[in-house]
């Protein structure tokens, strides 16, 4: 009698030792830069080096990440793209190289109707982010006699909010002289899918750059987040 019931003690006990020796669920994992960008942000544009493809130092990919009604983030797609010749790290007018950090989309553009819901800017053939020294220094400016605006490298795009960048001549505090002008998310010109930029992000497949602008959305209050 005494062992049949050691027995059955010994068996109900058995599902008490499993128990506690299951792991613990999984904890959702949160990107390291997360943290580097406003609570309410939902949408993420990342850029990162990466020798995927190729690599020299202008090699890149661009990422689209979102976050889920639980505070998940997760990455939606990816996309090979380049930055400037010499790399990360820009701190002044003409250094080949794309700045670092959490920006802000100041505003798309394309040159012809907004594909998107994002505010938007119709891109000219007079159309430029001047880095003439000046008052007009990294200013969105229409140029008489520039044909170069509506270039297919610019058809579909957005102004980086780098360095105070204005959208009219005198409106906004004062981009630093010499700091960088005219950063841009942007696609490529034909045959040159994969080519080094002087200071932007070029997403090389123009589909792909045309699908990141119809996958923005203000209410998301969309980040950008470089070499992060």
């Amino acid at each position: 009698m005494v062992r049949r019931l050691g027995a059955l003690v010994s068996a109900l006990a058995l599902p008490l030792t499993l128990l506690a020796a299951a792991p613990a669920p999984a904890q959702a994992w949160t990107p390291p830069w997360a943290d580097l960008v406003p609570a309410k942000t939902t949408q993420v544009v990342r850029t990162v080096s990466s020798h995927e493809f190729c690599r020299q130092r202008w090699c890149t990919v661009t990422q689209a990440w979102e976050k889920d009604d639980h505070g998940r983030w997760q990455k939606v797609r990816e996309f090979r793209s380049t930055i400037g010749t010499n790399g990360w790290g820009k701190q002044r007018e003409g250094d080949g190289r794309s700045p670092n950090g959490v920006y802000r989309i100041k505003v798309t553009f394309s040159t012809t109707t907004n594909p998107g819901a994002m505010p938007w800017k119709r891109r000219k053939p007079t159309s430029v982010v001047s880095s003439a020294a000046g008052r007009n220094y990294n200013t969105w400016v229409e140029v008489a006699g520039v044909t170069s605006g509506d270039r297919p490298s610019m058809r579909w795009g957005w102004v980086v909010d780098f360095n105070h960048v204005r959208l009219r001549p005198g409106v906004g505090p004062r981009p630093a002289p010499g700091k960088g002008s005219g950063i841009f998310y942007h696609t490529s010109k034909p045959g040159h899918r994969w080519a080094p930029t002087a200071g932007c992000t070029q997403v090389g497949n123009p589909r792909s750059m045309h699908w990141l602008l119809t996958w923005l959305r203000p209410e998301a209050r969309p980040r950008i987040v470089q070499n992060r």
